[in-house]
């Protein structure tokens, strides 16, 4: 019974790894594919003449390398800054600190989690409108600098971290910003690279909202250029699928370093079964 269940268990990972793996290699395949196997019949899921014109064509004939650029420098900017303000506000409501009113203003903070974004998007709008940072790179950066999921993560974390530690060091006669500095950050690390991974790929990936905010094709996202690339009439999929794989890379190299730190969070977090 134990054997059939291992077995069993190895069936369902096959299952849920191909369910994973499959749309990765066709997108790379067909990346490779000319423009007239998408139409050929019967459909050929290797490529019958691999080419790699679709990728001098995108690096060549596009601003593709300023799209990668913009994209960096969004989600570089917001997961550093996520990743910063969100665990010193979770040291600010966790429990180190004893202060009238913060298990409300936590609680009413991490309700935010329950609001969909498209019921804050036009308050969102007319704030950058008002700020004058429309159609430039802040108006996508600042939203994302602070997040309820991440003040929530931080604040488990380091409501795990022995109060000696910090006592010890106001005895010492640390301010508190050192006490975060020094002490909580470091002995907050793992859960911080996990948070840096959720928000790097959350902000990568981010469609919708610089759509809204970006008009200049100079300012673009790699998101936006690669959904500009569908024309009305036809749409070169090999140029597509090239720009999708170029697009997968900076996600794939995050999740192999960071793997390590994302695993050992799970268990210092809270988040464990």
């Amino acid at each position: 019974m134990r054997r059939a269940a291992g077995i069993l268990r190895i069936l369902l990972l096959i299952v849920l790894a191909l369910a994973v793996v499959v749309p990765i290699l066709w997108m790379a395949a067909s990346s490779l594919k000319r423009h007239t196997e998408f139409f050929a019949q019967p459909t050929h899921w290797l490529p019958q003449m691999p080419s790699l014109d679709a990728y001098r064509k995108l690096i060549l004939a596009q601003p593709f390398s300023l799209y990668y650029l913009n994209s960096i420098i969004i989600a570089v900017a917001v997961s550093l800054s996520n990743v910063f303000f969100s665990t010193l506000t979770g040291f600010a409501v966790s429990n180190k600190y004893t202060y009238a009113g913060k298990n409300a203003a936590f609680s009413f903070f991490l309700a935010t989690m329950l609001l969909p974004f498209e019921l804050i998007m036009i308050p969102l709008y007319i704030m950058m409108r008002a700020l004058g940072l429309l159609n430039t790179l802040g108006a996508v950066i600042i939203p994302g600098m602070l997040g309820a999921f991440g003040v929530f993560l931080m604040r488990q974390t380091i409501n795990d971290i022995p109060n000696d530690f910090l006592d010890a060091g106001r005895i010492d006669g640390a301010p508190e910003i050192t006490l975060f500095l020094r002490i909580v950050m470091p002995l907050s690390t793992p859960v911080m690279a996990a948070l840096l991974v959720f928000t790097f790929v959350g902000s990568w990936n981010s469609y919708f909202w610089p759509l809204v905010v970006i008009n200049s094709e100079r300012l673009r996202t790699l998101t936006l250029a690669v959904a500009y690339m569908a024309g009305f009439y036809s749409t070169d999929y090999s140029l597509v699928m090239a720009a999708a794989v170029m697009s997968s890379v900076p996600i794939m190299l995050v999740f192999a370093f960071s793997q390590r730190f994302f695993i050992r969070s799970m268990t210092l977090s809270g988040l464990k079964g």
